[in-house]
């Protein structure tokens, strides 16, 4: 349980360093006229490759795992679809309960908590053991 807690705490703190950038650059990206749903695919995309690489060397200290890379894809295509529908499903259904200036912003927190789960217990459980 202790190393779950640690392990825990540190994909915590990864996210939290990289959750202003992927945030940050989703905004960015709605605001400069491109499609609320093309960044937020752009923005996971590059989420998801800063914090690969924080959680292989940081978070599981994990230099390399023979066959993790089926592993790995598999992941991170099906937390795509979990980004994806959730992120659509959060920015059809949050306006009736959301002001209008924090949609955008409590879509992509919804859909990146939900992804982070998944990335988490799959890591920990499945790729980095």
């Amino acid at each position: 349980m202790r190393s779950l807690l640690g392990g825990g705490a540190r994909f915590l703190v990864t996210g939290l360093v990289v959750l202003p950038l992927s945030l940050g650059l989703h905004l960015v990206a709605v605001r400069a006229g491109l499609d609320v749903h093309a960044s937020r695919v752009l923005s996971y995309v590059v989420g998801t490759v800063l914090v690969t690489v924080l959680h292989r060397r940081w978070t599981f200290a994990a230099p390399g795992v023979r066959g993790a890379t089926l592993w790995v894809a598999a992941l991170y295509a099906t937390t795509f679809v979990v980004v994806v529908v959730s992120h659509g499903l959060a920015i059809s259904l949050l306006p009736a309960v959301v002001a209008a200036p924090w949609v955008v912003g409590t879509a992509w927190l919804v859909s990146q908590g939900l992804a982070a789960t998944v990335n988490f217990l799959v890591l920990r459980g499945l790729v980095f053991r």
